[in-house]
């Protein structure tokens, strides 16, 4: 079966590792975004899925713009059998109906829920104790397609986005082996899902998200800690930023104005919230390392209270 992989992110690159171990697939173009200055010294930076497809010399086309007649012709040369598409921008029907077979997408959620760019962040924002990978044919709506194959993956309260993201991208292997087969034997029946229930939407970060708000529930809070891990959501503590570590929350309240701290026998930093408390082994100041709970009240015994 011929293939042409679009993708950019870690999440992706996994996907194509494991796309590349699989027998009778061949893997005719990967199509990633150009490389991008980041960083103060604007170096110019190529996604992970570029640096997967050089180490397992494919042939790479970086590509910004999906309208390119360019573009269009080298797909319609390669004749592929299927699109596989992990972690890419919106892509049209003039596109993908160049695939004999359609394009196919895998969406890290167990869809129609949390539908949009950040499936992940949202199923632990909401505290949801599964979520879990979906493929599905691309159409012209975000996300709705007919649904292929679904797997779910239970989580627990405590698991931060960095852990759960590797867990979903090593699952996607069982996934896409499932799907390809399906397609290969004309088994690709769609899966029947309720659409009619009020699903959430998963909608792009932005930055005023990380910032928490203490007036919240402790519960939400260490939500939105824990999915905000690989940037860090954080409060103010003397006009600078602070971020927390290894958070759990409890409903029982400690008798403090919201916002207030003290340290518990445990060594744990207790903050007040507006329903319970929040719990956090580590703290870490802005332009500072991370240090235990302990170590920040025995140098911060002035404010005892976070922003």
């Amino acid at each position: 079966m011929k293939i042409v992989f679009f993708g950019n992110p870690e999440f992706a690159a996994i996907s194509l590792t494991h796309l590349n171990s699989f027998e009778n697939i061949d893997i005719k173009l990967v199509i990633t975004n150009p490389d991008k200055k980041m960083g103060r010294g604007l170096t110019k930076t190529m996604s992970p899925v570029k640096k997967t497809a050089l180490k397992l010399s494919y042939k790479i086309l970086e590509c910004d713009d999906l309208e390119d007649n360019n573009l269009s012709n080298i797909l319609e040369s390669i004749q592929a059998d299927l699109f596989i598409v992990v972690a890419y921008k919106f892509i049209p029907s003039s596109i993908y109906k160049l695939s004999k077979k359609g394009a196919i997408n895998l969406h890290a959620s167990l869809l129609p829920k949390y539908r949009g760019a950040s499936p992940i962040q949202y199923a632990l924002l909401n505290g949801e104790n599964k979520t879990g990978l979906t493929t599905f044919y691309l159409n012209n709506a975000i996300d709705k397609g007919r649904v292929i194959s679904q797997i779910e993956l239970p989580i627990n309260d405590r698991i931060t986005f960095n852990d759960l993201y590797k867990e979903l991208s090593n699952l996607s292997k069982k996934i896409l082996e499932d799907t390809i087969n399906k397609i290969k034997l004309n088994k690709d029946k769609p899966i029947i899902i309720n659409n009619k229930k009020n699903h959430h939407l998963a909608p792009k970060i932005k930055k005023a998200d990380y910032k928490i708000n203490w007036k919240d529930t402790s519960f939400n809070i260490h939500n939105k800690i824990r999915a905000f891990s690989y940037r860090g959501a954080y409060g103010l503590y003397s006009s600078k930023r602070i971020k927390f570590y290894e958070t759990y929350y409890s409903n029982k309240s400690i008798n403090l104005d919201i916002g207030a701290f003290i340290l518990d026998n445990n060594n744990l930093l207790l903050i007040s919230t507006k329903e319970g408390h929040l719990q956090s082994k580590y703290i870490q100041i802005e332009g500072s390392r991370k240090i235990t709970a302990i170590d920040f009240m025995n140098s911060n015994r002035i404010i005892n209270k976070f922003e």
